[in-house]
């Protein structure tokens, strides 16, 4: 009788895999920054963790990432799992500014592919060049520059409207971070619903609660927080709906004068000046903090320290920040549109975020109820372990198979 052993059965899937064709994957990075501002966030955290969930699956790829100039390539490289499962290229062009990475990208780019020998080329963030050499995979995080253009600068608007439409008809295929971004880009770029995979993204690892009160009262004393405060946590911008979010918290002390401190951290974003006028005119500045950016190291702390985490954007693409708060354990309110009832699951408190008295009620209601907090510690970190790098990475995988494959019979059908 013959035994196969487990030895002999890693074996056999190791030399099924080395003799899997090897597709060159290339990645345009040029958005990935650690500077402190808002450009650290968002797409720029998407991209990274996909690079380095990529590098440590392996398999039959081989991954070239292009990144913003030799300084950044050594920042990127540094912390990547092994240094060498991803390729750093810094561009030959100086791309610090956006008219120069938009140039480099439709100019330069294309033929850094052919170098290369991409099979297949993917843009993390919404924008493909034209003339690609391979096939393409463009991820579109949302389209809140169509369902909201008066939130954004005139030229940011026109650009993505017009170079995200276009990336969305020539892509070989198009990720969706939500399936709510799958909706509005079938409703409202007529992308064919075929071609559009959703993948989530993921949430680091060390997002998990945090036990010990000693740590948490020694990072309260160092930023000078109040034991206990209601969190807001993102870039200050209109879609986060904090003007709502401030008036609602103003209704809540009317409703409860002894309701902990409003802590709105993050980086300024754009048209954010508002909101510090409106603190002032609703007389509470005593009560409400902008705490300014918060490093990326810190942000775990940050949502386990606080009492409630808060989150009433209008319209996301998936609204990470959700996750990541029940990931750590934190009661969570946020809003019941858009992707945010994706991120938030049967775990969060979910309002209309154009209600300011349903969301002030939310929060009376949320800090009076006694048990929550046990709740969500249990709850909400085994909601949130769905939303791993290696799953992302796995996924992206598929579809970098696919598309290749796609490609391929496309021009055998032209060829015909």
């Amino acid at each position: 009788m013959n035994h196969t052993t487990p030895a002999t059965t890693e074996e056999q899937g190791r030399t099924r895999q080395a003799a899997a064709p090897v597709i060159r994957v290339a990645l345009n990075a040029q958005l990935v920054s650690f500077g402190e501002n808002y450009r650290n966030a968002g797409v720029s955290r998407y991209t990274y963790t996909l690079l380095d969930g990529l590098g440590r699956l392996g398999g039959p790829f081989i991954y070239t990432a292009f990144v913003n100039g030799a300084e950044m390539a050594a920042a990127v490289a540094s912390p990547l799992a092994g240094g060498d499962g991803v390729r750093l290229v810094s561009s030959s062009w100086p791309t610090s500014h956006p008219a120069q990475r938009i140039l480099w990208e439709q100019v330069a780019l294309p033929r850094a592919l052919r170098r290369v020998g991409a099979d297949v080329f993917h843009s993390p963030v919404n924008v493909l060049p034209e003339r690609l050499p391979c096939a393409s995979v463009v991820t579109i995080h949302d389209l809140a520059v169509v369902r909201y253009p008066q939130y954004f600068r005139p030229t940011r608007r026109i650009y993505q409207q017009q170079f995200t439409q276009r990336s969305v008809r020539a892509a070989t295929l198009i990720v969706a971070v939500s399936e709510s971004t799958k909706r509005d880009l079938v409703e409202a770029m007529q992308a064919p619903a075929d071609r559009v995979r959703v993948i989530h993204p993921s949430i680091d690892g060390d997002f998990q609660p945090t036990a010990d009160p000693a740590t948490l009262a020694a990072f309260r004393a160092r930023h000078a927080l109040p034991d206990r405060y209601l969190l807001f946590l993102g870039t200050l911008e209109p879609r986060k709906n904090l003007e709502r979010l401030i008036e609602a918290y103003a209704r809540l002390r009317a409703l409860a004068p002894d309701a902990p401190q409003l802590v709105l951290a993050g980086a300024k974003g754009w048209y954010y000046e508002p909101l510090f006028a409106l603190v002032r005119a609703l007389g509470m500045e005593r009560h409400v903090t902008f705490a300014g950016y918060v490093s990326r190291e810190e942000q775990p702390l940050w949502y386990a320290a606080a009492e409630i985490f808060l989150y009433p954007s209008l319209y996301e693409g998936f609204g990470l920040p959700i996750a990541e708060a029940l990931a750590c354990g934190v009661p969570t309110i946020t809003s019941n549109v858009s992707s945010m009832p994706e991120a938030a699951g049967p775990v969060a408190a979910q309002v209309d975020p154009q209600n300011t008295d349903e969301l002030a009620y939310a929060m009376r209601d949320a800090l009076l109820d006694t048990t929550l907090k046990a709740r969500t510690e249990r709850d909400g970190p085994a909601w949130a372990r769905q939303f791993t790098a290696e799953r992302m990475a796995l996924a992206y995988q598929d579809v970098y198979r696919e598309a290749v494959t796609v490609n391929s019979g496309s021009r055998g059908k032209r060829r015909q």
